[in-house]
């Protein structure tokens, strides 16, 4: 008999991989014949095609689902069986089961009917197919694992062909049937294989033999990379080269001719590393010789650094520094081959570096002069005796404020904590009538003592910037004349509680063949601070290195006119490099030349 479909219900689809073509169109179906069986409308269809159901937080319907079914517009969930709704964990897919039976939303399969959650019974039978589907999709995982090892043995390379081949299609006979490009789809018929060779990209192959060739010849990966950019060569989706899409490249042993697969621990139930890798030798024919190939490995072991726990507060300005645009400076320590130590740089990502490939959008701060110019900024700041003043009423307001708070809400956690108590009493001793009132209260009160608890602990956490942290603001100039024995990860955690960001904008002069790079930004403080939120940086106190800084410098410490033969014996230095470093210092607006013979002078 079917029923008069007037009940709002919704329909969920989901299908783990593409070649599950009919899968669709057959839940539909299904789904939709439940429904008039039932009396059910369907209002609204969600589907996850090409996704697993072990992981409910990558399926973008299925979140829509959960948070649409809080606004009551449908009364029930309709879906072909169990198993398209979650394949996870028994107790991971009860918080699904909780949030829709909350909702009043009824979990209707074609398979087994309704899910019903109110007698033992339905809840150990909707357990049992969780746990089952669950056993499923781990079972499932082991063959295909084992289908792919069977696969590499023989020779064939598993998903698409790496960047430098093309795959070459061979039928049941072993004849070739045509040639399928690196980005080109093509899915293989039964019975018929694959193989690596080399590409028709004749400058993706090339690109690939002169990685390996310049990485034995003693280059970096960052510095490969630059130089195949320079010359245009990108990678398979036509993106910039890194210095990490090069290594990836030159430790793939898929170009000395060989298959491997499970040298890193990949997959939620089952992977080749927890048996093993899976190895083919002389699979197809390889980029490079078996021997420039080990050759590059020795070498990329060698280079590669042991590992190392982070530093706290070994980047003061970690998080603070942006860009006009947005882009955000972070902490990385570079080497140099002339120095045996490494120096410490606030640069961009490397993520940046293709989307702003120029060398001259590259800005990178010796750590050292940009910290010690935010905090010499500070300290001149708060120095002033009224911005002390205001720190000082700030401290005192908050740590009052933080207390009377918390006094508060101990008062009327203890008030709470007496009613919980005679009421616990009092429904020992009540007549059955009057029962579910008293726990009805008693509820209700449990329910507000929680979320004073819960006031109680936010009290606690100090709004930012915290009193201590202004304390260590207060005093940052004996910090900062003493910064080696100072505790940087306090300091560290005191700038970013106080600090809301700190922005650098660039600015460069050329003028004929001479360029010079200015410098200034802005430090905004936080607010609620007491005291004014905005700082200037200028050119002084983040300077850029340079010689004809150390030549502005002298002319200004001078006080007067200045000849050039003069600074050419302070610098030490021939007449063209001083030449250069003058012109540079007047492209600044730091010094001004008076004239032919006449000299230079400050401005």
């Amino acid at each position: 008999m079917i029923k008069k479909q007037t009940k709002p219900a919704v329909g969920y689809v989901r299908m783990s991989t593409d070649q599950q073509q009919d899968s669709p169109t057959r839940q539909r179906k299904d789904i939709e014949g439940l429904a008039e069986r039932l009396g059910y409308r369907i209002v609204r269809w969600y589907q996850d095609h090409g996704l697993t159901g072990v992981e409910s937080s990558k399926r973008k319907d299925f979140q829509k689902l959960m948070t649409d079914a809080q606004s009551g517009s449908f009364d029930a969930v309709l879906l072909s069986e169990q198993s398209r709704m979650s394949r996870e964990d028994v107790f991971d897919a009860m918080v699904h089961w909780k949030q829709l039976r909350d909702a009043g939303v009824r979990i209707l399969t074609c398979q087994r009917g309704e899910l019903d959650f109110s007698n033992l019974g339905g809840v150990i039978t909707a357990i049992v197919d969780q746990y089952g589907a669950r056993e499923e999709s781990m079972r499932l995982a082991d063959r295909v694992i084992s289908g792919k090892r069977l696969a590499i043995s023989r020779g064939q390379k598993q998903g698409g062909p790496p960047f430098g081949y093309d795959r070459r299609i061979l039928d049941e006979t072993g004849k070739e049937v045509r040639r399928v490009g690196t980005l080109e789809k093509f899915r293989l018929p039964v019975q018929w294989t694959s193989q690596l060779i080399p590409s028709s990209d004749v400058k993706a192959v090339e690109a690939v033999q002169r990685m390996f060739h310049e990485a034995l010849d003693g280059s970096g990966c960052g510095a490969i990379a630059r130089q195949l950019n320079r010359e245009g060569f990108r990678t398979l989706f036509g993106k910039r080269f890194n210095s990490s899409s090069v290594r990836r490249i030159i430790s793939n042993p898929v170009y000395a001719g060989d298959i491997v697969s499970g040298r890193r621990r990949r997959g939620r139930f089952r992977s080749f590393f927890q048996d093993g890798e899976a190895r083919c030798t002389g699979a197809h024919e390889g980029l490079v010789s078996r021997e420039v190939y080990d050759r590059t490995q020795r070498i990329l072991a060698q280079k590669r650094p042991s590992p190392k726990s982070s530093t706290p507060g070994k980047y003061l300005l970690t998080g603070l520094l942006y860009l006009p645009d947005g882009r955000r400076l972070q902490g990385c320590t570079m080497s140099h081959a002339d120095r045996l130590d490494s120096r410490r740089y606030y640069s961009l990502s490397s993520h940046s570096f293709e989307e702003f490939p120029e060398e001259s959008d590259r800005p990178t701060f010796h750590a050292d002069t940009i910290e010690a110019g935010v905090l010499t900024k500070l300290r001149e700041f708060l120095a002033d005796r009224k911005t002390r003043a205001a720190i000082k009423h700030e401290i005192s307001r908050r740590s009052k404020r933080a207390a009377k708070s918390l006094t508060q809400i101990e008062a009327r956690l203890d008030a709470i904590k007496i009613k919980i108590e005679r009421g616990t009493e009092n429904l020992a001793l009540a007549d059955p009538a009057d029962i579910p009132g008293i726990s009805k209260l008693l509820s209700q009160w449990r329910e507000e003592e929680r979320a004073l608890y819960e006031k109680h602990r936010q009290a606690n956490v100090v709004e930012s910037p915290s009193p201590e942290a202004l304390r260590v603001l207060e005093h940052l100039d004996v910090l900062l004349t003493r910064i080696g024995d100072a505790d940087r990860e306090k300091l560290s955690t005191a700038l970013s509680s106080t600090i809301k960001r700190i922005t650098l904008r660039r600015e460069r002069r050329v003028q004929s063949h001479y360029r010079i790079t200015l410098w200034d930004g802005v430090i905004e403080l936080r607010g609620g601070l007491g005291i004014d939120e905005v700082i200037p940086l200028t050119d002084n106190d983040i300077p850029t290195p340079g010689r004809w800084r150390e030549v502005a410098n002298f002319i200004r410490e001078r006080g007067d006119v200045v000849y050039f033969k003069e600074v050419c014996e302070h610098l030490g230095l021939k007449g063209s490099c001083v030449s250069r470093s003058l012109a540079q210092a007047v492209l600044s607006g730091k010094v001004r030349n008076l004239g032919h013979h006449k000299g230079w002078i400050a401005v």
